[in-house]
């Protein structure tokens, strides 16, 4: 591996590390909020639009979290060919693919995120993290993940 490919992995793994830091931001964001007093921007919120609005939300992560693996096959699918020569494009593709995933399963902390500033119910948000940092842990950027998508991608 030339300096080059090294300096590219390096920061395909920065990319990942701090996009698994960012759930624990939201968390630890809301762990202060609500030692300071919040209890959520909706007083009734198991009535009206408010209810709505959290099973939409609730939907959403369950939807990212159900077809993750599809969701990855697409990208993969468009990102990278299985051309042993181009691997350099396929690790600009990687950086790209790991980007979209990893920030698209940071979506169900948001949701969680929003949820719990609706309902204050810090609960809610604890089981969206949790859920977020362990599928992030297996799209973690590996070269032996990258191997598998390149493969994948001649099929």
């Amino acid at each position: 591996m030339n300096n080059s490919d090294e300096k590219h992995w390096s920061r395909i793994r920065q990319l990942g590390i701090f996009s698994m830091v960012f759930p624990f931001v939201i968390f630890f964001v809301s762990v202060m909020l609500s030692s300071r007093g919040l209890t959520g921007l909706v007083k009734n919120y198991e009535e009206g639009t408010a209810r709505i609005v959290q099973y939409i939300l609730f939907a959403l992560g369950v939807v990212i979290f159900f077809f993750c693996d599809g969701i990855s096959d697409f990208f993969a699918h468009r990102l990278f060919v299985s051309d042993k020569e181009r691997e350099k494009e396929n690790l600009s593709s990687y950086f790209a693919y790991i980007f979209i995933i990893l920030w698209l399963l940071n979506m169900i902390s948001v949701t969680g995120f929003a949820g719990f500033l609706i309902c204050g119910n810090i609960t809610w948000l604890t089981v969206f993290v949790i859920l977020t940092l362990s599928l992030q842990m297996r799209y973690f950027p590996s070269s032996k993940r990258f191997e598998k998508l390149v493969e994948l991608a001649g099929k």
